[in-house]
């Protein structure tokens, strides 16, 4: 024993005599990775495979299976990385340079994974894998009859192998051979029947084609060729949550986790159980990786956010600063806790954490753009928000979400060139992503290009034939080519797959008024109220209607049940306030609603309507002391803090103040016309112009007849300079009926500018 001893003391010493009898060799290291892959424990693999390297960087054989682990784990940026030093370590080796090859193709490097080809048709001229890969380059390169041609000679020297089908009907779905293609995906499964891969290839096709039955049942196939196929069971877990299947994806979630047991698995389980609200089970596999230093971080942000979405903020915030406090820079948390500061409009504590996680990696620093542009967005700051988004995509120039903000950006904007662009952009990084799609339909439908637009919603109708969305949009196209017949269809079409749908009610109640036919417009909003009686954008739609109709007591009705419903609508409150003051009826409009009040202390619609029937009274000081009142209830309550706001700056008071209180209104209601005017005229009083105009613009957008939008709009094109837009945006809002100080300002403006 004491010899053992002295032994293990000199070994930990590490006394350099001693020192290579301690020491594992290379092929020891090897040797273990070698089991630990068999026995699925690939971290443990990893570490091996590293350590071998570490002893001798050109032992190219344990970097190809080192570059296999990083991709089974589905790590694509070290499996890239050492796949190609692999190669460059083994020239000779057909099979490291095939995978490096493989590796280059998925990162787009085409021109790179030929030159891998060329050298494996050196070393073995008819190798079907090396023609496989060259043909897949030349596809990239845009050279597809080449690509056919090196796919052909690969099927002639191994018919057997079904791989070289899929590859084939691969190109052939590119170029738009739907039918040759389901044909070599169908030779693949013959060619192959034993592969679990040829039926997921197959399965994919089906998928692009909206054929989900069968999709399912060639993963199905699959799973029963190799139940622990990875592939299989990741496509048919996706398949089941967005067919709406969700419980049903749980088994296929569960069997990658067992088989990968990676820390990336383990969190896609955890993030199912929270989407499906089974978050005991989410917690528990969340506590797990907790206790690890290199999942700590991310799994205590997925916790704080399950805190956080049953109610216990400030849990959650405890849970980010304890992770904050151990890793000040950790961009997982500083980013949720941005977010989480974002719900609570906590805009100016959420800025700086956006920024710190955007400046912890820069390369990485998208998301942390995003959420500032968010940000800006809620503050009403347009230009900040462009620039930001602008910002993401030169870290991620393919970022769908970055680009389909920017086209709605400039649509509000009436840019319609960039939003068109943006638009195209986001359709080119996603062809199947439905938001994208839908917005080019509408940025090209609001310029006009009509038959662009159908094109693209014909694209829309294959894929999504049942979706009332995208018939929406054919009854908008239909709205624009004047072919009302056929927009009645469309709509009709879109209220039977959804009932609800506010744009399809819209439509046909447009339909109805503009043929005359008020009974059956009444009629048609009349039976969905019945049907939604809480619908509060209904009832919106109902005020509107019965005012073309001049029924004036149900307009009543319906805007005091749109504010009952939703008191953030600030036009509703609007409607009914002048309905009252035309009528005389202030006084006794105030007693009813301050009644409503007195019966229930915290409505905050009866609260509004009084405060704003003050001020219809020019009781500004009474009806200011309300609005503060109705924030003390609820801090954001957007009507209360937009007209509180206005009250503000009309009267001298704190413009930090008004700002904070716009930003906060428009935050809750961004596309609301008036709450972007009263946060614009702010920034026109701060001399913000700038930020003043693109707000102004949207809300002439929303509402283009209001004569007060197109005067701001003016005097802000006055205060920055640009004589010719104030010109026609002051004539324009005087045309509308401009009346008061603001039409005598208006004219005082008019002549100066006409004079230079």
């Amino acid at each position: 024993m004491p010899a053992l001893r002295a032994a293990g003391v000199v070994c930990v010493l590490g006394l350099s005599v001693f020192a290579a009898g301690c020491r594992k060799t290379p092929a020891e290291h090897v040797t273990r990775a070698d089991a630990y892959v068999q026995a699925r424990k690939y971290s443990d693999a990893i570490v091996e495979y590293r350590s071998a390297l570490q002893e001798d960087p050109k032992l190219g054989d344990a970097r190809l299976k080192l570059a296999d682990v990083y991709a089974l784990l589905g790590d694509a940026r070290n499996a890239y990385r050492e796949y190609v030093r692999a190669a460059d370590t083994m020239p000779d080796n057909i099979d490291a340079q095939l995978k490096a090859g493989a590796a280059l193709l998925v990162a787009n490097q085409f021109a790179e994974a030929k030159a891998r080809a060329e050298t494996v048709l050196r070393l073995a001229p008819r190798n079907p894998g090396g023609l496989t890969l060259l043909g897949n380059a030349l596809a990239g390169l845009n050279d597809l009859t080449g690509a056919f041609e090196r796919l052909n000679e690969a099927i002639e020297a191994d018919p057997g192998q079904g791989a070289l089908y899929s590859n084939l009907g691969t190109l052939q779905l590119a170029r738009g051979d739907r039918q040759m293609a389901e044909a070599s995906f169908k030779k693949a499964v013959h060619a192959s029947p034993a592969s679990a891969q040829t039926r997921v290839a197959l399965a994919h096709f089906y998928m692009t084609q909206g054929r989900d039955a069968d999709a399912e049942a060639a993963l199905k196939e699959a799973i029963g060729i190799d139940p622990r196929s990875i592939q299989a069971n990741t496509n048919l877990a996706a398949l089941y949550m967005r067919t709406g299947r969700v419980p049903e994806a749980e088994a296929p979630l569960k069997t990658v986790a067992d088989v990968l047991d990676t820390a990336e698995a383990r969190f896609a389980l955890a993030q199912y159980y929270i989407r499906t609200k089974r978050t005991k089970e989410a917690a528990a596999i969340l506590d797990k990786l907790s206790a690890t230093r290199e999942t700590y971080a991310l799994a205590k942000a997925h916790l704080a956010a399950i805190d956080y979405s049953e109610g216990r903020a400030a849990e959650a915030h405890r849970t980010l600063d304890e992770v904050l406090k151990r890793q000040p820079s950790n961009r997982t948390a500083l980013l949720l806790k941005a977010k989480l500061l974002v719900i609570e409009k906590k805009y100016g504590e959420a800025m700086p954490l956006a920024r710190t996680a955007a400046n912890a990696d820069l390369t990485r620093a998208g998301d942390a753009y995003y959420l500032e542009a968010q940000i800006y967005l809620a503050k009403g700051q347009t230009e900040e928000a462009l620039d930001a988004l602008k910002q993401v995509l030169k870290v991620e120039p393919r970022s769908v979400a970055a680009q389909l903000l920017l086209a709605r950006l400039y649509a509000a904007k009436g840019e319609k060139q960039p939003a068109i662009e943006f638009a195209q952009q986001a359709v080119a990084a996603d062809p199947d992503n439905p938001d994208a799609r839908l917005a080019l339909v509408r940025s090209l439908l609001a310029s006009g290009n009509n038959d662009r637009a159908a094109q693209e919603i014909r694209a829309l109708l294959m894929r999504f034939p049942r979706s009332s969305t995208v018939q929406v949009q054919v009854g908008a196209l239909q709205m624009a080519r004047h072919d009302l017949p056929a927009a009645r269809t469309a709509f009709t079409r879109a209220l039977e797959l959804d009932d609800a749908s506010p744009e399809a009610l819209a439509g046909l109640v447009a339909l109805d008024l503009g043929d005359r036919n008020a009974v059956a417009a009444l009629g048609r909003l009349e039976a969905r109220l019945r049907a939604a009686p809480d619908d509060a954008r209904a009832w919106h739609l109902a005020a509107r209607a019965y005012a073309l109709v001049g029924d004036a007591p149900h307009v009543e009705q319906a805007l005091h049940k749109t504010v009952e419903l939703d008191p953030s609508n600030g036009e509703a409150f609007a409607m009914l306030g002048d309905i009252y003051a035309i009528e005389g009826r202030l006084d006794a409009a105030r007693e009813e609603y301050q009644r409503w009040a007195t019966r229930e202390p915290r409505s905050i619609a009866a609260h509004t309507m009084v405060a704003l029937l003050l001020e219809k009274q020019q009781r500004f000081s009474e009806a200011q002391q309300e609005y503060q009142r109705i924030l003390e209830i609820d801090p954001h309550a957007a009507v209360a803090a937009n007209n509180l706001a206005w009250l503000y700056a009309e009267s001298g008071g704190n413009l930090e103040v008004a700002t904070e209180l716009a930003q906060s209104a428009k935050a809750q209601a961004p596309d609301q016309p008036a709450f972007n005017d009263t946060l614009a005229w702010i920034y026109y009083k701060k001399d913000l112009v700038n930020e003043a105009v693109p707000l102004l613009q949207q809300a002439i957008e929303k509402d283009p007849q209001n004569p007060l939008y197109h005067y701001h709009l003016g005097m802000a094109y006055a205060k920055q300079g640009e004589d010719s837009s104030a010109i026609t945006a002051l004539k324009h809002a005087l045309q509308l009926k401009l009346a008061g100080a603001e039409a005598q300002e208006a004219k005082r403006v008019l002549d100066e500018l006409d004079i230079h």
